[in-house]
């Protein structure tokens, strides 16, 4: 008798299974078949299979080729490619004023990604929505003022000198030597000092501050996680096992945020350091509290820091790759200099070549490659003619369209007389409004100011009292995988002092 029940019971469950199983199998062609043939996207332009799934963009991500993917797609398809199911990549110029400028009278779009594992309710200036990041910016944006810059100026010198011996103790050694890491450790130092008022010290102590080395351990691994969290069916089981652990390793007291909400406590001050014109100018209800100061200048620890530490890297392999460019530069900053004590930031931003040496190199080698997503209005939107339904994901890839023949005139060269001889036959159809990259419209980068007057500063100091060697220059530096930034390879160099007497 038992036996015969359970042969029912399993005749039973057979047609469960079954149904479960054929789910499972058909689901997946039905959502393909869908998204190739029937989505509000399926005319645009891009292979089938990004199309159809996810996936096989998020292969790219996940091995590091996002870059040479996306531009690879483009330069096959134009300036319109369907990279996912329900995003699109723009490289045209149109992208910066139809997107991401104000839409004065129209739908605006939205922040594609928000979530930044904060608490709930919490925001800071990245992943906040528009009232609130408008909120957030005007507290903030009297930190990276002219008039801010300029009073940081002494603090800058400081750490550009540490720099200069840093340089010199690697020439006594007669060795060649890893330029990102004093770079690295440089910027590092500076926008800790400036966000909490104490300096992580690697430049004097020639090492990496473990916080520095967590973040670039977990720039992969988070880049990996972004991708499962977009694939159907996976955000429900990441919400429910994987939110939780991110959630409460990112709120135990990290390092920076300690250090962050120790300097808040201590009020304005006399520094000239962010936190203390943020404070000044933080009205009571129409400024920031102090959770979304912690979590902002959290953003500010990365955004201040590694991206100019890369774009210096970049600019320094560039010019060594291009010796002309290197000797008209020499020539402009050894020809108005005569001793470092000359070199402020004034005087740096009367310099034009030196200006457009650091667009070029931006050009060439954008810092932030990927860029920043946003979604179309639930109306849809225009986009240079084009109709875009609504709710899609779209953006402009730097990396992408900087360096797209579209674009620019000898795309992969080094040319920084393009920013300068606009009039110039050779420079005639470069679409110069593509290049946007620190972003534009009400989200562009607040600390653009403090970012060139560091990369100008530093710059002009290591060109005035130093001749450069490129170790091993037969090795393109400019290929590196990207997750999320760019994983830097070593770039390999020698110093030796100008001799001035």
């Amino acid at each position: 008798m038992s036996n015969t029940t359970g042969i029912l019971q399993g005749l039973e469950q057979r047609p469960i299974v079954a149904i479960l199983t054929a789910t499972a199998v058909l689901y997946p062609i039905g959502y393909m078949i869908y998204n190739v043939f029937f989505h509000p996207l399926r005319k645009f332009p891009g292979p089938w299979i990004a199309a159809a799934t996810p996936w096989y963009y998020a292969y790219s991500v996940m091995t590091g080729r996002q870059a040479s993917h996306n531009s690879a797609l483009h330069k096959k398809y134009g300036e319109v490619v369907r990279v996912k199911p329900n995003e699109l990549s723009f490289i045209s110029e149109n992208i910066w004023k139809d997107v991401y400028m104000h839409r004065q009278g129209q739908p605006q779009t939205e922040k594609a990604r928000r979530d930044h594992f904060l608490p709930p309710g919490l925001f800071n200036i990245v992943n906040a929505p528009d009232d609130v990041h408008a909120r957030q910016r005007r507290a903030v944006s009297h930190a990276f003022s002219d008039r801010a810059v300029k009073e940081q100026e002494p603090l800058l010198q400081k750490y550009v000198d540490q720099l200069m011996g840093y340089l010199r103790d690697m020439e006594q050694q007669d060795e060649s030597f890893d330029m990102v890491a004093p770079l690295n450790f440089m910027t590092f130092d500076v926008i800790a000092d400036l966000a909490f008022g104490e300096s992580f010290h690697a430049l004097e102590k020639k090492q990496t501050h473990s916080w520095i080395s967590n973040f670039f351990d977990r720039l992969k691994p988070g880049c990996l996680m972004f991708e499962v969290m977009e694939m159907p069916g996976l955000l429900t089981l990441f919400n429910l096992f994987i939110r939780p652990m991110i959630e409460r390793m990112m709120w135990k007291g990290d390092y920076v945020e300690t250090k962050i909400a120790e300097r808040l406590e201590r009020g304005v001050g006399e520094r000239p350091d962010l936190m203390s014109f943020v404070l000044k100018n933080n009205d009571a209800g129409k400024g920031m509290n102090k959770k979304e100061i912690v979590a902002t200048f959290g953003i500010f620890m990365v955004a201040g820091s590694e991206t100019t530490g890369t774009l210096l890297s970049g600019a320094i392999y560039l010019l060594q790759k291009n010796p002309r460019v290197m000797e008209k530069l020499k020539a402009e900053i050894r020809g108005t200099f005569t001793g470092n004590e000359e070199i402020n930031l004034t005087r740096i931003g009367q310099l034009p070549y030196l200006h457009a040496v650091i667009d070029e190199a931006m050009r060439r080698y954008p810092p932030a490659p990927q860029g920043i997503s946003r979604k179309s209005p639930a109306s849809g939107i225009n986009i240079g003619g084009q109709h875009v339904p609504g709710n899609v994901v779209i953006g402009v890839h730097p990396a992408s369209a900087f360096r797209s023949p579209v674009n620019f005139s000898e795309p992969l060269e080094y040319i920084p007389e393009r920013w300068i001889e606009t009039d110039n036959p050779r420079f005639k159809n470069d679409r110069r409004d593509v290049f946007k990259p620190f972003s534009a419209g009400p989200r562009n980068c607040v600390g653009q100011n403090l970012a060139y007057a560091e990369m100008k500063l530093i710059l002009a100091k290591i060109v005035f009292n130093f001749d450069l060697e490129l170790v091993g220059g037969d090795v393109d530096w400019l290929e590196q995988d990207t997750f999320i930034l760019w994983i830097k390879k070593p770039l390999m160099v020698k110093v030796k002092s100008v001799n001035r007497r």
